[in-house]
């Protein structure tokens, strides 16, 4: 039997006046694994919500995604990643990367740094138990809706690369808003935490480096409107190649229903693509 709207109030309720008189933590929040970004976005991820992260060609959208995945399937929270960055098996090369540190171009030469085989195979012990699973995304907002309409879809759903998302002749703006509707109704449907990477669309090539803006993710304002919390990503190495900024790596809360705009310092190892909480440094 469906649950009615008045016992789901008494669970809310219930939830408030916790014994000490604090309210309990909400049952539903899936943890980003960074407690920065955690604390950024009012206690992490959340079932029913869609969450979306954007930056320029390069910043580092998909490591944070990659990272955000392991890190939340090691407390035990099912991850499905859809991507369009990559096909499957690249997918998880980053994956090994981003667990190990092995960078990219020693995994791709199979020149390994000393202690980098070492490294593969704790990364390897750690992936295998871990409860991700990896699927090439759908190329159109029809064949997306259809796999995500597909029930038990597990706690966290990560659609990576929203720019390789087209659907002839529609306008690829059009296309992408509609994913975005897609992405929505999917996390309050089926009750799941659903992160969206995305470009920037607006000019950013002119002035001085800027710090990614809501208006910056263009796809006829569908983002600004429909997603539950948007993050911009700045790599200040994309402008500047001063070795004291080569690991930089900012993440801003441009939207949150219910957190203020503020961001986090974290850092990107170069070449790995592994990030990290400086908190925790």
């Amino acid at each position: 039997m469906m649950t009615t709207s008045r016992e789901l109030l008494a669970t809310v309720l219930q939830r408030l006046a916790s014994v000490d008189g604090r309210p309990l933590p909400a049952p539903d929040l899936v943890t980003t694994g960074y407690p920065s970004l955690d604390r950024l976005l009012a206690g992490g991820l959340r079932r029913g919500e869609l969450t979306m992260v954007g930056g320029d060609a390069g910043a580092g959208k998909t490591s944070l995604a990659l990272g955000i995945a392991i890190r939340a399937a090691v407390v035990g929270h099912p991850v499905l990643i859809l991507t369009h960055e990559s096909n499957m098996e690249r997918c998880w090369e980053r994956l090994v990367s981003a667990e190990s540190g092995v960078t990219h171009i020693a995994m791709r030469t199979g020149v390994l740094p000393n202690g980098g085989a070492d490294a593969l195979r704790s990364a390897a012990d750690v992936l295998r138990r871990l409860p991700i699973t990896v699927e090439p995304a759908a190329p159109t907002p029809s064949a997306l809706s259809e796999r995500l309409d597909v029930g038990d879809l597990p706690a966290l759903v990560i659609i990576d690369g929203l720019a390789g998302l087209d659907q002839p002749p529609r306008p690829v703006a059009e296309a992408q808003a509609q994913a975005i509707r897609i992405a929505k109704r999917t996390a309050v449907v089926q009750d799941v935490a659903v992160l969206l990477t995305a470009p920037l669309t607006s000019d950013r090539a002119v002035g001085p480096p800027p710090r990614p803006m809501l208006s910056g993710f263009g796809m006829l304002g569908t983002a600004a409107a429909v997603a539950d919390a948007v993050l911009g990503i700045f790599r200040e190495a994309l402008y500047d190649d001063a070795p004291d900024v080569a690991g930089a790596f900012e993440v801003h809360l441009l939207k949150h229903r219910s957190a203020p705009a503020s961001f986090a310092d974290l850092y990107i190892e170069p070449g790995a693509g592994r990030v990290e909480d400086l908190i925790e440094s």
